[in-house]
């Protein structure tokens, strides 16, 4: 790296590079706190930015629900993720030189209770639908562009549902040294309030 002669160009570089808006996330905590902002103003290119590309899991993959976005389906529950999104300053609790956890209390959309009132409503609108004189093309036209509605509905509502939780993110560091939130479980939490219950919801189906 070439060196500077002042001490003054060493101090303008470091001003410079600070100042920088590309700049990464060095430190757990600021990388929790880069990517759970980035939720809350609904950008998830962004957030995904923040996510490691080297250690996926089966439990959850947020770069499929950023990608996801093409189908009106998933497109509604993205709508509805930075629906109220808030979060408390997040705190490292546990580190090594490699990896590091950060616990943060979340308050975000109840996507489980947002989902069994959707389901009920698109419940009702299927009989309702299946009692009209129409084809089964029409019919399943309908049904997408009411549950689309419905659910978008549902997710985006001022009187939606809320839960607040405590959730501890895992860290590690990518091959460049920088650290990345694991897509797991957790993460999945933090972004999606009771998913689980959702998973559970629609696993007998």
């Amino acid at each position: 790296m070439k060196k500077f002669i002042s001490l003054f160009s060493l101090g303008l570089t470091a001003m410079i590079l600070t100042a920088c808006g590309g700049q990464e996330a060095s430190k757990p905590v600021d990388v929790v706190t880069a990517f759970l902002e980035s939720v809350q103003a609904g950008d998830l290119e962004k957030a995904s930015t923040y996510i490691s590309k080297e250690n996926t899991s089966e439990e959850f993959d947020f770069t499929g629900l950023k990608e996801g976005n093409e189908d009106p389906a998933t497109a509604a529950l993205v709508q509805g993720i930075s629906n109220n999104y808030q979060f408390k300053t997040p705190t490292e609790t546990a580190i090594d030189e490699n990896n590091a956890e950060v616990t943060v209390e979340i308050t975000s959309l109840d996507f489980a209770a947002a989902m069994g009132t959707a389901m009920q409503e698109i419940l009702g609108v299927a009989f309702e639908l299946a009692a009209k004189d129409q084809t089964e093309e029409e019919y399943n036209k309908a049904m997408d562009e009411k549950s689309t509605e419905i659910l978008s509905n549902a997710m985006t509502s001022k009187d939606a549902e809320m839960i607040t939780r405590d959730v501890t993110l895992t860290l590690t560091k990518n091959n460049e040294g920088q650290f990345k939130i694991v897509s797991n479980e957790q993460l999945m939490e933090a972004v999606l309030g009771n998913a689980k219950e959702v998973e559970e919801m629609f696993s007998g189906m």
